[in-house]
């Protein structure tokens, strides 16, 4: 099966209600847009969208759901697409290379930052993602500066650096359209059922201004 958009999320809740359907085809903005569950963190999410890619081979990769604040600007409920993301609980600047980055098999390097498919959209704010194997704390914030202060990250996510490197492996153009679900002094959603619907109610709505807008727009072509 061939689809023309891919749109990922780590778990059902953050997907359902963004799509009418799961693992099923969905029309939206005349593209064929099939939505699919691929798990929590780095390995899970990797892994599970690399089988995805190999068996729907999309035009275009979407991770959607929701994600922590480190910026201390953006509030419960923002909607964020990310202009790139870096992974940043892996540091090997001891053996020399950039923070984020990594050895390949090929004696390569990968990236210590991705860029992404960020059209600018109504209501979306920009933001550079980190992403990392832990679930973002305030404490933990509080203890690393440097995240803001060097690696420049607004937000946080626990699959975002993954999925674009596999999209990346392969020339897929990815974006990431998050939820802010934690703000940057530790504040959560009082009713998270509550928040679960107007984030996807939100989420459903940039998703398909993505969908409509320009390609022109995107550093990749589409």
């Amino acid at each position: 099966m061939s689809i023309d958009v891919l749109v990922v999320a780590p778990l059902r809740h953050e997907l359902e209600g963004v799509l009418t359907k799961l693992d099923e085809p969905v029309i939206i903005a005349s593209r064929r847009v099939l939505g699919t569950i691929i798990g929590v963190g780095k390995i899970a999410s990797g892994v599970t969208l690399a089988r995805a890619i190999a068996r729907y081979n999309p035009a275009l990769v979407v991770l959607v759901g929701y994600c922590g604040a480190l910026d201390e600007h953006l509030a419960l409920g923002d909607v964020v697409c990310a202009t790139r993301v870096v992974q940043y609980d892996l540091d090997l600047r001891a053996f020399g290379l950039d923070w984020g980055s990594t050895f390949l098999w090929d004696g390569s390097y990968a990236p210590q930052s991705l860029p992404l498919y960020h059209p600018a959209i109504d209501g979306v704010k920009p933001v550079v993602m980190g992403t990392a194997d832990r679930f973002l704390l305030r404490s933990y914030r509080d203890e690393h500066p440097e995240l803001r202060e060097v690696l420049q990250l607004d937000c946080s996510d626990m699959e975002g650096y993954a999925v674009a490197y596999a999209c990346h492996s392969v020339t897929i153009p990815c974006a990431i359209l998050r939820v802010v679900s934690d703000d940057a002094k530790g504040n959560r959603p009082k009713q998270f059922k509550q928040f679960i619907r107007e984030a996807n109610e939100k989420l459903q709505e940039a998703l398909q201004l993505l969908l409509e807008a320009p390609s022109e727009k995107s550093p990749t072509s589409l």
